[in-house]
């Protein structure tokens, strides 16, 4: 595996891990500030505050605040520009296999001749947002395993799941495709990534439905389908987000042709 894939990982790993404690230290001034109120209750408190209270201690608080957010800013634009890096190096991702092949009870092995990293791994998977080991192909930190005692089926397979890998990097880095797919689909698809990206927090299907305009349960089949074969949704209990490439394809979407049409009134453009 490339030295400067392997790099730009680990990198990758460290701004996300950076990323998550600034976030926690942000979340624990707002709560000792505000409380557990919306962004819209620390605007009005920040008001509040300013006009009643004016103490120098309350504004070295919200100093605070503002300098975190700054510092999540900067830090989330060079998150995004390693995510690119990295995708961009998967697009010919190769493995540093030792060129043996071991057959063990009814698994085909094709080791490594250097062990990659687990966080590498764990890199890859997230930016890609997908898991590296998927049908019978389970790829791990000292080799390519595939479920299967045939040699030359074990090797067909392991190219079919790297080939599957590059080609949805190179997806990934060319985003303007992903924009065109969801053009060309049902509407329902467009404005249910619209109106996840303009939440401030995760919905639940019924929330969907009435955010888009759509009777109850006409979005069942299609939100599942989407969830299950496209890269922009993820679902956490029972309740819907984006994924980091469904945020990256609405807002490319947005900035091509804006809003969709013939959303509820109150859905904000």
């Amino acid at each position: 595996m490339q030295d400067n894939l392997i790099e730009k990982a680990r990198k990758y790993i460290d701004l996300q891990e950076t990323k998550q404690e600034k976030q926690n230290t942000l979340r624990d001034l707002q709560s000792e500030m505000f409380g557990e109120g919306s962004e819209e209750t620390e605007k009005k408190a920040r008001e509040f505050f300013s006009d009643v209270g004016g103490g120098e201690q309350q504004s070295a608080k919200t100093q605070e605040i503002d300098e975190l957010r700054q510092d999540l800013s900067e830090l989330e634009e060079t998150l995004e520009t390693t995510r690119e890096e990295v995708q961009e190096l998967l697009v010919d991702v190769q493995f540093p296999l030792n060129e043996t092949i071991d057959v063990e009870d009814e698994e085909v092995v094709f080791p490594y001749s250097d062990e990659i990293p687990q966080e590498v791994i764990d890199a890859i998977e997230s930016v890609l947002e997908d898991d590296l080991s998927k049908e019978g192909v389970i790829i791990e930190t000292d080799a390519i395993r595939v479920e299967t005692a045939d040699v030359d089926g074990a090797m067909e397979q392991a190219m079919s799941r790297i080939q599957e890998l590059r080609s949805k990097a190179n997806m990934m880095v060319d985003v303007e495709q992903y924009v065109d797919d969801i053009n060309s689909r049902d509407e329902k698809i467009v404005k249910t990534l619209y109106v996840l990206h303009k939440s401030d927090n995760p919905l639940g299907k019924k929330e969907i439905e009435e955010r888009i305009g759509v009777d109850a349960g006409d979005l069942r089949g299609t939100l599942y389908y989407v969830l299950d074969n496209d890269p922009y949704l993820k679902k956490s209990d029972s309740e819907f987000s984006l994924s980091d490439m469904g945020r990256r394809v609405i807002e490319a979407y947005i900035e091509q042709h804006g809003s969709p049409e013939d959303l509820p009134e109150g859905v904000e453009a």
